[in-house]
């Protein structure tokens, strides 16, 4: 049991081939009965290519967001009140038209 944990945690510690998973500083095996539990501190769980391929990509989304938002613009209060009470009029409208 315990060499079935030790195993456990150095195929956690060694980066798998192919994979974008990396080793950890630290990681401590806790012996339960026939289970054992692994607690890993540290360390990244994707490689570094990973990591700054997802940073990367968070700032271009970030990017993307912010010229979103610049490009809508603000919505003024009048525009915003002729809006709901087009809405209110083409609904009643529509209303008294099939009760007809």
């Amino acid at each position: 049991m315990k060499l079935g944990a030790l195993v456990l945690a150095l195929l956690l510690a060694l980066p798998a081939s192919g994979s974008d998973v990396v080793s950890v500083e630290r990681a401590q095996l806790f012996p339960d009965g026939d289970t054992a539990a692994v607690e890993v501190e540290g360390g990244c769980w994707l490689s570094e290519s990973r990591c700054i391929r997802t940073a990367s990509e968070i700032e271009r989304l970030r990017a993307e967001n912010e010229s979103l938002r610049q490009q809508a613009g603000d919505v003024s209060f009048t525009v915003a009140i002729v809006a709901l009470l087009a809405g209110l009029g083409a609904g009643f409208a529509v209303a008294r038209l099939a009760n007809r």
